[in-house]
């Protein structure tokens, strides 16, 4: 039996699914506009079991959007996050951001999406922290918490396949390789996160919006993340002490670090407001 599917049905999206003996969890559900392909084959490795858990990395609208679908699909199954992202989920500022931006996210493939589902689906049923396990009979799913890209983020390791399930908190692997930083709330904790997880015995690595990664990629990932967002932090700095305002340092970010790849995976409103959340941690982590 096959205990790890690929379900990801769009490249900007999410979905890895993890089948137990007993119980199967998905790890995100990924975006609005591409919700009925993910359940799709969702249902596909399924072959007529339920969905037990979806499992989120954290609660951003490209990782937990589809939810809605999800549930219409497999009303009895459980959502799981941290405490603080059980948190943010409840919040009408997060629930509009999802909207929005799934939203964005849909126009910017020619896709026009239902949204009239009431955002009270937007709930965790368990909350996990650091070291928790999740049975799924035969596959455990040990919780690893890795802030940085949110407050919330989650790293997972399934000890049975040796699998590394990262966040986006060390970096994002387009598929030109080039990594792209993602520090949303820190990036001492990015940092703390990356050696955390790179030291952590594993032989499989699934990335953000690319599950299982070749070996090749995974043996240098760490190694360019690193590399990466000490050059985007340094990147920040610099334009700071050039004396750019604001709005100059936002430009500045996009033409450096938005490419014809990355705008495949992410709308430029999600960029700008991602770019000005990196450019602000930086500076105040700095004192700046």
């Amino acid at each position: 039996m096959n205990r790890y599917v690929n379900c990801i049905a769009q490249n900007s999206s999410e979905g890895n699914l993890l089948i137990g003996d007993t119980f199967t969890a998905l790890i995100d559900c990924g975006m609005v506009f591409c919700a009925q392909g993910t359940i799709q084959k969702v249902k596909e490795a399924l072959k007529g079991r339920p969905l037990d858990y979806i499992i989120f990395s954290h609660t951003h609208y490209d990782h937990i959007g589809a939810l809605p679908f999800f549930k219409n699909e497999w009303p009895a199954l459980r959502t799981v996050t941290s405490a603080v992202g059980a948190a943010v989920l409840v919040k009408d500022t997060p629930r509009r951001v999802i909207r929005q931006l799934s939203l964005a996210a849909a126009a910017s493939h020619g896709i026009v999406i239902d949204t009239s589902y009431s955002d009270d689906v937007f709930q965790a049923d368990n909350i996990v922290k650091e070291g928790d396990r999740i049975s799924l009979g035969g596959l455990t799913v040990e919780v690893l918490e890795t802030p940085g890209h949110t407050r919330d983020s989650l790293s997972f390791m399934v000890p049975e396949l040796q699998l590394l399930i990262l966040n986006e908190t060390i970096g994002v692997m387009l598929p030109d390789g080039i990594v792209t930083p993602c520090f949303l709330t820190s990036y001492a904790g990015t940092i703390e996160s990356l050696h955390k997880c790179r030291d952590i015995p594993h032989t499989l690595l699934s990335l953000p919006h690319r599950g299982i990664v070749s070996s090749q990629e995974a043996e240098n990932y760490f190694d360019k993340a690193l590399t990466a967002n000490i050059a985007c932090r340094n990147f920040i700095l610099s334009m700071k002490a050039k004396g750019l305002d604001e709005a100059a340092m936002e430009d500045a970010f996009f033409r450096q670090y938005s490419s014809p790849v990355q705008l495949q995976f992410q709308p430029k409103e999600a960029f700008i407001i991602n770019a000005r959340a990196m450019i602000a941690c930086i500076l105040r982590e700095a004192g700046q």
